[in-house]
């Protein structure tokens, strides 16, 4: 027996009917649905060379002739080990013809047209085209270095926060070396200044990096709202701190750089990119009203763990959270009314709530987090 692992889906319904897959060696194999029963599909496979996987998952090759005239004559059944969710295991399948009543009609094709889905379908991973509209690319694919280097910096951050207030949400929040909302750059397009990202890390069996995926729908739906000032607000009401902050930098880059972006991206099982765009006029106008608000940079925090330092006549404080066994220092708040005085180094657990409030230092672009003490929980002794 083989182990096969599923690459580009070209036909999901509740699970792959139609996809790409490897063996150990790489070899590859196009596989179709070809028995349902009740320990999941069973499909069959026939070996294909990178020219017409290419050629299949472009309509360019309709299904059934790959496998009415295979360019090997072998043949696999392939069974998922345990779910939907693994690596499956795959056996000659006794037949060097496919058996007529087993071909797919004439006819069935994947045409991907969108070249951000052909993309995310091709690479087997999450891809972002993010378009630039800089004045030095209007007759050439041209961006000053600088510029280019400055928004791969700030746009990768809005994407990590993105993606941790997500997970956050989802109640699988992310670990501190979690960098799976991470993403490389692997060329360039014409016309505005275009970036192409693809993500950096290991995707699951459908070619899916869930952090990624998330972060870039957040996003786009972010850019879709920039048009209009008060559901913008609203979003960033939604997520404040560090993922506001890092936003409204990312609107005050473009702002600064004369830059309208367009923002493209595909998943492997998507037959379309999502996309979301945002003019200069409005990315202006957003950054103006943002301007206005000082209350999108603050957030509430809950740290629970033991104190490491409290200082009474400072008002100052550190903490280890128990949650990444990181250390965070902050002050009182001036309205709350709480003291750290008589708290227990290092033996009492405690419940601290506090307000983070976003600096942004002037020049450096730097983020520094402030915490300010609200309410005290005592947990145990």
């Amino acid at each position: 027996m083989k182990t096969l692992n599923p690459g580009a889906i070209l036909l999901f319904y509740d699970y792959p009917q139609v996809f790409l897959g490897t063996d150990s060696v790489d070899t590859l194999y196009a596989c179709m649905v070809s028995l349902e029963n009740e320990d999941g599909p069973a499909y069959a496979c026939t070996p294909v060379s990178r020219r017409r996987a290419t050629e299949l998952s472009r309509g360019q090759k309709d299904l059934r002739s790959v496998f009415e005239h295979p360019e090997l004559p072998e043949f696999y059944t392939a069974s998922f080990v345990d779910d939907l969710n693994g690596s499956l295991l795959m056996q000659p399948a006794g037949y060097t013809q496919m058996p007529l009543e087993m071909l797919p009609e004439v006819g069935l094709v994947f045409n991907f047209e969108d070249e951000v889905a052909i993309s995310a379908s091709d690479l087997n991973t999450t891809v972002s085209f993010v378009s630039l509209s800089v004045p030095e690319a209007v007759t050439e694919a041209r961006i000053r270095s600088t510029t280019l280097a400055g928004f791969l910096g700030i746009y990768q951050t809005a994407i990590q926060y993105l993606a941790k207030t997500q997970a956050k949400r989802a109640k699988r929040p992310l670990k501190r070396d979690d960098d799976s909302f991470s993403a490389d750059v692997y060329g360039f397009a014409k016309g505005s200044f275009t970036v192409k990202f693809r993500g950096s890390n290991e995707t699951d069996i459908f070619g899916e990096i869930p952090a990624f995926s998330a972060a870039m729908q957040k996003l786009t739906e972010f850019l879709q709202q920039v048009s209009d000032p008060a559901e913008a607000l609203d979003f960033l009401q939604s997520v404040k701190g560090h993922t506001a902050s890092s936003l409204i930098r990312l609107l005050e880059f473009l702002s600064t750089h004369s830059c309208p972006i367009k923002v493209e991206w595909a998943t492997p099982s998507m037959r379309s990119a999502v996309r979301a765009e945002a003019d200069l006029g409005a990315i202006r106008e957003l950054v103006a009203r943002c301007r206005e608000r000082s209350d999108l940079s603050i957030e509430e925090v809950t740290i629970t763990g033991r104190l490491e330092a409290a200082r009474h006549g400072a008002g100052t404080w550190t903490m280890i959270s128990e949650e990444d066994h990181e250390s965070y220092s902050g002050d009182i708040h001036p309205e709350s009314g709480v003291t750290v005085s008589g708290m227990r180094i290092e033996q009492t657990r405690y419940q601290f709530v506090c307000e983070e409030t976003i600096e942004v230092v002037n020049g450096t672009g730097r983020e520094v987090r402030h915490l300010a003490l609200k309410t005290v929980k005592v947990l145990d002794n």
